[in-house]
């Protein structure tokens, strides 16, 4: 089951003038560099254009090529941040029960290879973060790799029933449940660690249950955000991290108004909250406002607007971002509309 798909399908039931923004006019200011742009949003100061990225999936079978596949959009794409795609699973139990797991020194060896090779590639040249899966989703996705899940196709259908048997399984057997995002957490911090040491200005996390369709906001509170918070901890020091609420709720937002993290991110379009009601509960980086789902049949001018609305909203603690991955198939021609319609 393609990690992508899978994600994608989860939780299912539930005209601008083209040319440069005048923000460099108004403030005054030189273009400025990547990081330049990075560190005076994150502060508020004045910009010469909001701070943008966008990504995709690779998977990339070998560190070496997944690092390339990064540099090479960046290059191509111009982006203010290199957010680093982890297409390379966390590794199963040996034991034939998924949930049997140890902590481990990282659970993606490869990708700190890759993390290594994009370092050396930028040469400085710009910020990059890793991704990490939060434990629940870590978790999940080991669950729907059982055996007996083999033969199912994905659809949202059968990826809701697979998330309803996990909460069967969570309600019935919280000492195995516990045990799990125990070690997926431990794990988790070694390699936060480690991507620390090698130079990332941090990591975006998806939290990707904060939603009705994957339990109540107890069951949140109880099974998955002690966990969050563990792996927060670390990252509360970084420059560049992300909280992606993949799946956001209203009545989840509380839970994480004491997340200590640079940037908030998540799905204007999924998630149907409008970026000044966010504005409202989070003092800290806006990251979103793109649509990620219909981007591919989004004109320059329309990705334009929305960015544009997005920081009206936001205030100028804003990082312009589609709101999750863009679409494996969008061509370049579509992803480059991204940074065209920021006059790059």
């Amino acid at each position: 089951m393609h990690r992508r798909r899978f994600l994608s399908t989860a939780g299912t039931t539930v005209g601008f003038a083209l040319a440069a923004p005048a923000f460099a006019k108004m403030a005054g200011l030189s273009m400025l560099s990547h990081k330049e742009r990075v560190d005076r949003a994150l502060y508020g100061q004045d910009l010469d254009r909001p701070p943008f990225t966008s990504y995709r999936h690779y998977s990339s079978p070998t560190a070496q090529l997944a690092a390339q596949d990064h540099l090479d959009f960046h290059r191509t794409y111009k982006t203010d941040i290199v957010k680093v795609m982890n297409d390379f699973g966390y590794p199963p139990s040996t034991t034939g029960n998924w949930y049997e797991l140890k902590p481990t020194d990282t659970p993606f060896p490869k990708q700190l290879a890759t993390l290594k090779a994009i370092r050396d590639g930028l040469n400085g040249d710009a910020y990059f973060i890793d991704t990490i899966f939060a434990p629940f989703m870590a978790a999940a996705l080991l669950f729907a790799a059982q055996p007996r899940f083999a033969n199912f196709a994905t659809s949202p259908g059968v990826t809701d029933q697979i998330f309803r048997e996990l909460r069967i399984f969570r309600t019935a057997n919280p000492d195995q449940w516990h045990t799990a995002l125990d070690a997926i957490t431990q794990s988790t911090l070694n390699h936060i660690q480690q991507i620390k040491d090698i130079g990332a200005s941090g990591a975006l996390v998806t939290v990707f249950n904060a939603a009705s369709s994957f339990g109540s906001v107890a069951d949140y509170e109880r099974d998955s955000r002690p966990y969050d918070k563990r792996v927060f901890e670390p990252l509360t020091d970084t420059k560049l991290s992300f909280l992606h609420l993949h799946n956001i709720e209203r009545p989840f937002i509380d839970q994480f108004k004491d997340f200590n993290v640079p940037v908030i991110h998540y799905s204007l379009k999924t998630s149907g909250i409008p970026i000044s009601e966010m504005r409202t509960h989070f003092s800290q980086a806006i990251a979103g406002g793109v649509d990620e789902i219909n981007y591919e049949s989004l004109t320059t001018a329309e990705i334009k607007q929305q960015w544009i609305q997005a920081r009206e909203q936001a205030g100028a603690k804003y990082i312009a971002v589609p709101g999750c991955s863009l679409p494996n198939a969008s061509t370049p021609e579509a992803i480059a509309r991204f940074p065209r319609s920021l006059g790059i």
